[in-house]
């Protein structure tokens, strides 16, 4: 008996930090370019804050309107513009991570239909300690503040 009330307080415990970790992260300014008919792929940017004081690791996003998800980052390599695909990315504790044009962002790979403006998706993300975070994507025209 001393047991089971032993293994039950220890999983209460476990599950309230596990509550508490997904409450550091927070997901907001989310858009993505409208693009032509003929493009396969688009783009997702977009702010993560953790207030946490510990790191996490975004581990991918998943979405309904393209076959795939891929984290990348923008890279200016002798003049050229390059993407360097990442299985993952460090969100640091007590900070702020930007996703937006010429950097980091969240790539849509192989869009089932064309993003119109105005148009609104899910977007699931995956980290390893905070979990499943799940953000509405509006599609626009123009970048913000442009």
């Amino acid at each position: 008996m001393y047991k089971s009330i032993k293994t039950f307080f220890g999983l209460v415990v476990l599950t309230f930090g596990i509550c508490a970790y997904a409450e550091d992260i927070s997901v907001s300014e989310t858009w993505s370019l409208a693009v032509p008919p003929t493009s396969k792929n688009s783009v997702v940017y977009l702010l993560i804050q953790n207030n946490g004081s510990d790191a996490d690791m975004l581990m991918g996003a998943t979405t309904e309107v393209s076959r795939s998800v891929e984290l990348h980052t923008t890279l200016h390599d002798h003049g050229q513009m390059k993407m360097h695909h990442h299985h993952s990315l460090e969100i640091p504790g007590n900070s702020s991570f930007i996703m937006e044009p010429g950097g980091h962002h969240i790539m849509l790979v192989d869009i089932f239909e064309p993003l119109t403006p105005g148009q609104k998706f899910d977007l699931t993300l995956n980290f390893m300690k905070g979990g499943e975070i799940k953000t509405e994507v509006e599609v626009v025209e123009l970048p913000p503040n442009n």
